[in-house]
C-alpha cells in the first residue's frame, strides 16, 4: 500500500500547489482593484501588497489547516465525543479497522444527531484524526455494513486524502469568506462615493471572487471523485467483504429523497455546508445526472457505480478493485499495473460474515434505533431511574424540575444532583 500512499501524496502536492496558485492569484487581483483607478505606480503598490497580504492570509490558513481543521470541521458538523462506554460496537469497529489498515493509531470517534446516515474522517496524524458518523447511519446499519463505512473513512486517513480535502477546504472557505466581506465593504463605499469608476470597481471585485471560488471548487472536488473509488477499494481489502460496503452504500443513498432530506435538515436546524458535504461518504446535495457539467462540479462519483463494482467483485483485494473497475466505470485503469506490481498485493479471498440465528434476530431496525438513541442520551448526560413498574424515564441534562411522575404507575421520583 506504500505506493498507492507515494502516489496520493505526489498529486496532493500539485493540487496544493495548484490551489495555492489560485489562492496567491485572487489576493494579487484583489490588490490591483483596491487601488484601480489611481496611479500606475499606486496600481502596482496595490498588486504588491495584495500579493502579500494573500501570502500572510496563506501561511495562517497553513498553520490553521494543520492545527484546528480537525477541530473546525467536527464543530460545523456538530460533533459529540462518542466515548467507549456509551458506544462500545462503534469503537470496537473503528480499532478494528485501524489494525487491519495498519494505520498505527486509532482515530477519535465522535457522533453527529443527525436523521441522514453519513459519515466521515478529518485529521492526517494521531493528534487529530477522527471519524464521525451520525446517529442515522448507526439507526440503519447493522455490523458488517458499518465496518465497511469505517474501512472507507480510514483508508481516507491512511491514504491521506483528508490532508488536500482540509486544505483546500479551508483556502476555498477563505475565498468565499473575503470575497462576501468585500462586496459588501465596496457595496457601501459606493453608495457613499460619487465615483464613477465604482460600479467597474464592484463589478471586477464580483468576477474575481466567482472566479476564485470557483476555480479552487473545482480543483477542490476534482480529487474526491477518484479518491472515493480508491477508498473503496482499500475498504474491501481491510474487511475482505465487499458486499457489506455495497449494502451500506446502497441504504445510505436510498434514505429518501430531496425533500426529505431538506425538510430533516431544516428539522435539525442545520444549513448546507458544500465543504462539509465534499468530506461525506455519501453527498445528498449531489444530482444524480449524469453530465459534463454535473461531473465537473460533483464532489463524488455516482454511486450506483461503486456499489455495482462491489457486487462483481470475486475476491478482496486492489487488484481484483481495478479489474472490476475498467469494465464497470471507466477503461482507464484507476491505479497503473506498474503500480500494483510494486505494491505487489497477493490475491485475496472474500470472507464472508459468520452470524448465528441469535444475532440476526436481535439486530433487527428497531433494536438498533433504540440503542442509538440510549447511547446518544448516555453520551449526553441524561439521568436514567428505573420506576418500580419497568419503565425508563429518561431525564434530560436541561430539565428544571426537581421530580417528575412515571407516565405508567404514576410515582413520583425526585431527582437528585
Amino acid at each position: 500500500m506504500w505506493f498507492l500512499i507515494e502516489s496520493n501524496k505526489r498529486k496532493t502536492i500539485l493540487l496544493l500547489i495548484a490551489t495555492t496558485i489560485v489562492f496567491l492569484t485572487f489576493g494579487t487581483l484583489l490588490g490591483i482593484v483596491a487601488a484601480f483607478g489611481r496611479s500606475a505606480i499606486e496600481n502596482h503598490e496595490g498588486a504588491v501588497i495584495g500579493f502579500l497580504a494573500s501570502i500572510a492570509v496563506l501561511i495562517w490558513v497553513i498553520i490553521d489547516a494543520k492545527n484546528n481543521s480537525s477541530k473546525l470541521f467536527l464543530c460545523l458538523a456538530m460533533g459529540n465525543e462518542a466515548k467507549k462506554k456509551d458506544f462500545p460496537e462503534l469503537n470496537n469497529i473503528v480499532e478494528e479497522m485501524a489494525i487491519s489498515s495498519a494505520l498505527g493509531y486509532v482515530p477519535k470517534v465522535y457522533f453527529i444527531l443527525s436523521e441522514i446516515p453519513n459519515a466521515f474522517a478529518v485529521g492526517i496524524n494521531k493528534n487529530n484524526a477522527a471519524i464521525a458518523v451520525t446517529t442515522g447511519l448507526l439507526s440503519i446499519l447493522n455490523r458488517d455494513e458499518l465496518q465497511g463505512v469505517i474501512a472507507h473513512e480510514i483508508s481516507h486517513i491512511k491514504n491521506q486524502d483528508t490532508l488536500y480535502l482540509m486544505y483546500a477546504g479551508t483556502i476555498f472557505g477563505t475565498i468565499v469568506t473575503i470575497s462576501d466581506v468585500l462586496f459588501r465593504s465596496v457595496g457601501r463605499s459606493s453608495r457613499r462615493s460619487s465615483n464613477k469608476g465604482a460600479g467597474l470597481i464592484i463589478l471586477a471585485a464580483v468576477v474575481i471572487g466567482i472566479v476564485s471560488a470557483i476555480a479552487v471548487r473545482i480543483l477542490y472536488f476534482s480529487l474526491s471523485r477518484k479518491r472515493e473509488f480508491l477508498a473503496d477499494a482499500c475498504a474491501v481489502q481491510y474487511t475482505r467483504y465487499p458486499m457489506g460496503l455495497a449494502s451500506a452504500l446502497r441504504k445510505i443513498s436510498s434514505f429518501g429523497n430531496k425533500e426529505k432530506i431538506n425538510n430533516i435538515l431544516e428539522k435539525e436546524c442545520e444549513t448546507e455546508n458544500q465543504i462539509i458535504s465534499c468530506m461525506y461518504i455519501h453527498n445528498f446535495s449531489q444530482t444524480a445526472a449524469e453530465n459534463f457539467i454535473s461531473n465537473l462540479f460533483s464532489t463524488h462519483p455516482p454511486v450506483s457505480k461503486r456499489i455495482e463494482v462491489l457486487r462483481k467483485m470475486g475476491g478482496a483485494d486492489i487488484t481484483e478493485y481495478n479489474k472490476v473497475y475498467t469494465t464497470v466505470v471507466s477503461k482507464k485503469q484507476l491505479i497503473p499495473n506498474k503500480a500494483l506490481m510494486k505494491m505487489d498485493i497477493a490475491p485475496l479471498a472474500i470472507v464472508a460474515p459468520v452470524v448465528s440465528s441469535a444475532e440476526k434476530e436481535t439486530d433487527n431496525l428497531q433494536n438498533r434505533q433504540r440503542n442509538v438513541k440510549n447511547a446518544y442520551k448516555k453520551a449526553m448526560d441524561y439521568k436514567i431511574i428505573q420506576c418500580d413498574c419497568n419503565v425508563k424515564l429518561k431525564i434530560p441534562p436541561d430539565f428544571k424540575m426537581n421530580e417528575v411522575e412515571c407516565p405508567e404507575c404514576k410515582k413520583i421520583h425526585k431527582i437528585y444532583g
